[in-house]
Formats: C-alpha cells, sequence, structure tokens
C-alpha cells in the first residue's frame, strides 16, 4: 500500500473478492490479488496494516471475511445498564463487539440516520471522554461506542431494556428490541465454532457462525452474553470458552509460553519462572496489605509464599517448594529472566523482589545463592539505593567469581565511573560476546599503554611514583573526548530502568503516527523508539537525565558530574547556521542571539547558511558539541516552534509536533 491511490484500489480488490468467494485465508488471499495484478499483496496483507486498512474480521479457523458483506442485515443486541443511558453509550464486550468494530472505519463513523459515531477506547480516547464528561474507570474492561446526546432518550429506552445494532443498506442503526427470539440455535452455532483446548474471541466466533448460517442474527435474539450463558458456554471479557474450559489454566499455558519465546526457555524452566513470579506476586500482595509506612519482615514468608502455588497448600510444604524453585535460579538465564519479568513493578514491587531473594537465599543450595544474593543487589538498585546495591553485587561476586550476572552489572558501575579497563576485564570473565553493547562502548574509550614509556619508568605526570603504580590503566580521556560516553550512560539508564518504558513508548508512538504507511505498526514503533529526537526528548524534557544524575551522579568522575549539571540547565533551541567552515560550523541561537561554534554534524548531508535547525548545543569541555540529534525546521514554522519551547512542553508534546 505504497499511497493512498494503491490502498483504495486494493481495498475494492478485497472487498470484491471477499464478497464474492467468502471467507478466504491469507494464503489464498495472495495469490488472488497477484492474479488481480495487485503490487506487493504480502504489503497488502501484512499484519495489523491489513484490518486497519479494511473492514476485515479473522475467524476462528484463520479465514477473513469482508465484514460489511458477512453482516448485512444483521443485528446484535445489548441490555442497557444506567451508566449508559446516563452518558450516551453502548459497551460493547462482548455483545456488540462483532458489529462495532466496523466503527474504526471512516464510513461507519454515522448512523444510516447521519448522527456521529465513535469508538472509544481505555487510554486511547482520554480527551474525547473528558468532553463527554464519561468516567474513564466505565470502559475500563470494554469499548464503548458513543452515541450522539440524546439517542438513548429519544429511542425511549430504560434501564435493562434492549437495545439492537443493525447493519442496514444505509449504515448502521441503532434500534429498541421489544421481543427477541429464542437464542437456542444461535448458541449451539456459537458452541460448534468452539474447541476444547483454547478460547476464541466473541466477535471471532460470532462471524464465524454467520459465515456458516445466512440466516443468523437475522432477527433480534438475546445478547450473545446470554445466549452463551443459557448455552452453558463460559466467558471472560471479550473471550468465549465451551462448557467445563479453566480460563486460569489457559492463563497459565499462555503465560508460560509468552515467557518461552521471549526468554528462550524450554517448557520446564518456563512453568519454574511462571511459579517464582507468582511467589513474588504473593510476596508484593502481602507487602501492600500492611498499613505499615516501612514493612516490616513477613511474620510467616513460607506461609505466604506457599499459598501462591495451588501445589503448596499447606504451608509445611513451603520450604521444600522453596528449595526446588529457587534452585533454578542457578542458572543464570532463569535468575536474569525473573529480574526482566518484576521490572517495571514500582518500589513495592522491588521490595518485595529483595524479600523474596532473602526468603529464597536461606533455603536453596549453594549454587543458587549467588543469584539470590544478586537478586537483592537488582532489588536495591531498583529503589535507588546504588551504593547498597554495589555492596550486594560484590558479595555476590565473592560467593561466584565466574557466575555472569553480577560482573555485568559491575561492569557498567566501572563504566559509569570512567574505568573503561576494569569494565572489559569484568565482562571478558562474564563471557560477554563481543558485539554486547557495553563491551563496543568501553572498546571506543580504551586507552591502550603509553609505547614510550616502561612499566617500571617515572610516571609522566611528574608524580615520581613508577608508571605501573600511578597512571598505567588509569589513564583518563580528556573530557570532550567523554562527550558521547557520558550520553550513553544516561541512555543506558534510561532503556535498563524499565520505570522509563512507559514514556518511552508514549513518546515513540508520537512519533510513530507519521511514519512511512507503508510500514507496520510495530516496525514504525520500533524505529521511533531508537529516534534521536525521541530518546533526547525522554531523557532531558522527560526528566531520565535528571533522575540518572540524582541516582547514579555519584559514579561519575567529577568532571562527567559538572558537565552533566551544565546540561540539566540547556534548553533546547532554534539555530541559525551562519556560517560553514570545513568540519565546523557557526550557529547563532535564534531566541537568545548566542553564537557558537560546534563540529559539522554527522548526519549524510551537510548543513548550510542559512538554514535552521532545532537542537541542543551544550558544553563539551573547553568547546561546544550538538548532543541528541538535529531537525530540520521549515522557516515558515520557526516562530510556532519558538512559541512551543517557550512553553516548556513536556517529550510527547514536543516530539509530535515536531515530527508532524
Amino acid at each position: 500500500m505504497a499511497d493512498v491511490a494503491e490502498t483504495f484500489e486494493a481495498a475494492k480488490t478485497l472487498e470484491a473478492l471477499l464478497t464474492e468467494r467468502g471467507p478466504l485465508r491469507k494464503d489464498e488471499l495472495a495469490e488472488l490479488l497477484r492474479d488481480a495484478d495487485v503490487p506487493d499483496p504480502d504489503t497488502v496483507l501484512r499484519g495489523d496494516q491489513f484490518e486497519l486498512h479494511c473492514p476485515v474480521g479473522e475467524l476462528v479457523d484463520e479465514r477473513f471475511a469482508w465484514l460489511p458483506a458477512l453482516l448485512a442485515g444483521r443485528v446484535f443486541t445489548h441490555r442497557l445498564g444506567a451508566d449508559e443511558l446516563t452518558h450516551d453509550l453502548l459497551l460493547t464486550t462482548p455483545d456488540l463487539d462483532p458489529i462495532t468494530g466496523l466503527c474504526m472505519h471512516p464510513q461507519y463513523q454515522r448512523l444510516a440516520d447521519g448522527s456521529a459515531v465513535q469508538l472509544a477506547v481505555a487510554d486511547y480516547d482520554d480527551e474525547l471522554l473528558e468532553e463527554r464528561n464519561i468516567p474513564f474507570e466505565l470502559i475500563d474492561s470494554s469499548p464503548a461506542l458513543l452515541l450522539a446526546p440524546g439517542t438513548l432518550a429519544a429511542l425511549g429506552v430504560g434501564v435493562g431494556d434492549l437495545i439492537g445494532v443493525r447493519l442496514s443498506a444505509d449504515g448502521l442503526v441503532v434500534e429498541p428490541v421489544a421481543a427477541p427470539g429464542d437464542g437456542a440455535v444461535a448458541g449451539a452455532r456459537l458452541a460448534a465454532t468452539l474447541t476444547a483446548d483454547e478460547s476464541d474471541f466473541f466477535d471471532a466466533a460470532a462471524w464465524t457462525a454467520c459465515s456458516q448460517d445466512p440466516a443468523l442474527f437475522t432477527e433480534p435474539l438475546p445478547p450473545l452474553s446470554e445466549i452463551a450463558d443459557a448455552g452453558g458456554l463460559v466467558r471472560r471479557d471479550a473471550w468465549l470458552a465451551p462448557a467445563g474450559f479453566d480460563f486460569g489454566r489457559e492463563d497459565v499455558n499462555r503465560d508460560c509460553a509468552r515467557m518461552a519465546e521471549r526468554h528462550d526457555l524450554d517448557d520446564d524452566e518456563a512453568f519454574m519462572l511462571y511459579a517464582l513470579l507468582r511467589l513474588h506476586e504473593n510476596m508484593e500482595r502481602e507487602l501492600a496489605a500492611t498499613d505499615a509506612e516501612e514493612p516490616e519482615p513477613l511474620a510467616a514468608p513460607d506461609e505466604a509464599l506457599a499459598a501462591a502455588d495451588a501445589g503448596a497448600a499447606d504451608p509445611e510444604e513451603a520450604p521444600d517448594l522453596l528449595a526446588e524453585l529457587g534452585a533454578a535460579l542457578a542458572d543464570p538465564r532463569l535468575a536474569d529472566a525473573l529480574a526482566e519479568e518484576t521490572d517495571g513493578s514500582g518500589a513495592l514491587g522491588a521490595a518485595a523482589l529483595g524479600m523474596f531473594a532473602e526468603v529464597l537465599e536461606a533455603k536453596v543450595p549453594p549454587a543458587a545463592r549467588v543469584a539470590c544474593r544478586w537478586l537483592r543487589a537488582v532489588a536495591l538498585e531498583r529503589t535507588g539505593d546504588v551504593a547498597a546495591a554495589e555492596r550486594e553485587l560484590l558479595a555476590a561476586e565473592a560467593m561466584d567469581v565466574d557466575w555472569p550476572l553480577p560482573l555485568l552489572d559491575l561492569a557498567r558501575f566501572a563504566s559509569d565511573r570512567g574505568d573503561a579497563e576494569h569494565g572489559l576485564a569484568l565482562l571478558h570473565r562474564a563471557e560477554a560476546p563481543p558485539d554486547h553493547p557495553l563491551v563496543q562502548l568501553l572498546q571506543r574509550y580504551r586507552i591502550e599503554p603509553r609505547g614510550d614509556l616502561g612499566r617500571n619508568e617515572p610516571c609522566w605526570c611528574g608524580s615520581g611514583r613508577k608508571y605501573k603504580k600511578c597512571h598505567l590503566g588509569r589513564e583518563e580521556l580528556p573530557l570532550a573526548e567523554r562527550v558521547a560516553w557520558l550520553y550513553t550512560k544516561a541512555g543506558h539508564y534510561m532503556l535498563l530502568d524499565a520505570g522509563w518504558n512507559e514514556s518511552l513508548m508514549a513518546v515513540a508512538l508520537e512519533r510513530a503516527r507519521y511514519a512511512d504507511p507503508d510500514e507496520s505498526t510495530a516496525d514504525a514503533l520500533a524505529e521511533a523508539m531508537t529516534y534521536p529526537l525521541v530518546i533526547d526528548a525522554v531523557l532531558f524534557e522527560g526528566g531520565a537525565f535528571a533522575e540518572f544524575l540524582a541516582t547514579r551522579g555519584s559514579l561519575l568522575p567529577d568532571d562527567e558530574r559538572a558537565l552533566a549539571e551544565q546540561w540539566l540547565q540547556t534548553d533546547r533551541s532554534v539555530f541559525e547556521i551562519e556560517q560553514v567552515n570545513g568540519a565546523s560550523v557557526r550557529v547563532r541561537d535564534v531566541r537568545t542571539d548566542d553564537v557558537h561554534d560546534v563540529p559539522q554534524p554527522d548526519l549524510g548531508r551537510r548543513l548550510k547558511p542559512g538554514q535552521l535547525v532545532c537542537a541542543r548545543v551544550v558544553p563539551a569541555g573547553d568547546a561546544m558539541a550538538w548532543l541528541g540529534g538535529l531537525e530540520a525546521v521549515d522557516p515558515d514554522d520557526r516562530d510556532a516552534l519558538i512559541a512551543l519551547l517557550d512553553s516548556d512542553p513536556d517529550a510527547a508534546t514536543l516530539v509530535a509536533e515536531m515530527s508532524g
């Protein structure tokens, strides 16, 4: 879908194929699109782009249907609640999901009578909800179809009445339903679409049933939820399953499968990780339940932990359970996976991880105790106690000098201190591969021993000490040459601390909105999350750099810490390129008239006199430097951008305005 015209033509072809032939698999569609001379069918059918551009729905057997054709003349019903009447909305899950999904597409965002409707989703449509005075929590568990104010009152419906949404030849119709038919046949049809070993989405099951029975739902029936209950089916939110289905077991299986894929674990290892996480969550709940400002250790931690596992309901079984699960942490992959899965759970989750590790350490075999000590260090670092975390890392290193995870973390401490040699030595002991990001970073700042001086000769600095006792292995690059290193340290902090994931994601989403339409959403988002402006905005406008300095600033060399403080006081601005002198550029800050000489940036193209750019020009030792990338500025946008910068925008607002 390279452009609007091609997108439109591809959609028309898809509509014709699916309307004429009925539901088809993607491979069948791709072949038919090629026969119809549609350019690049694989791109047309790629992932989420396919369903975003076209009103199609995936059936339970992975075929796709053209929903306007499949649902023509059909009606789905819903029983009204008081909040829906108050706010003129219909909660769509599960009763109306099969038909209201059409409202994601512009042609279905007005009803047949011309009134506007909009599908509102939690966390995406907060501004719209605020405009309508709709409580956010009302749509936490279900999207809502927002109707024009007064719609439900005009229909004369009340609490408990049935409302129907029908797809007519003129569009969607919202209508009262007085006497629904018998839903038994529909229930049997829905049941026939389901398999015993997994649940399916309600809408997929309904679409599949419709594809098998042209008359199904052409007359008003009870709501899908009531049909499912009457037929003995089990349901949860948007999911439907056959009688006797265990959603809890499916959750376990799905979580284990997700973790196995994410961390490259086998089935047994994934289940071990799952059980450890449930125990950690139980500890977190125990901590949350206390009213004390600083929780005391649990009186009976074994009982609290054992209660999280169905196979250890008896507290006396807890020691064996903990010993068995904790022993698995001797494998660094499993310990690292546990740390990663518990990241982002906030101060309470970090406290629970530290307490959990302390309880485990007393019960596990010696080979796993190093993992428990490392987990305690991880927990301390998440709470901001870097000094205590380092002490625990050193204690873990002393327990097992070859276990890699403490060595990797200590190497990061060495990097922050500017000690590339010690960091590389730790990474070598941890058997970090050459392409490990920290190995590559420290290699760039490694200083080779002086070739003009023997180890036992007097040091070049004039101290009178031997070179090997003074500066050998402790040489320091000039501050100007460590600018990128300092910036990368802060970037690593932001990327490794899950507390910043949400901010980074939100800012990257603003950038991804303006990506090439040919790109999938996932690809556009992945690219946006590494875009220099996005990273820099989260660091500075977002506050990650200030937090890095407050948390790990004590580790930095004195001159780097002072430089970082200067960076925090330096605003992003708009600069005019005044002169280009070979490898350097003279720029003028159009907001302050300050003039700076900075290096010609490596952009793949040279800057030109008169050009405007938005960037931050910061101190870099005895010189000035660009930091965080440059964005070209159209002269017509200059004043608006300056006004934006003067307003101290947050990171998401800045990136959104500069990307549009």
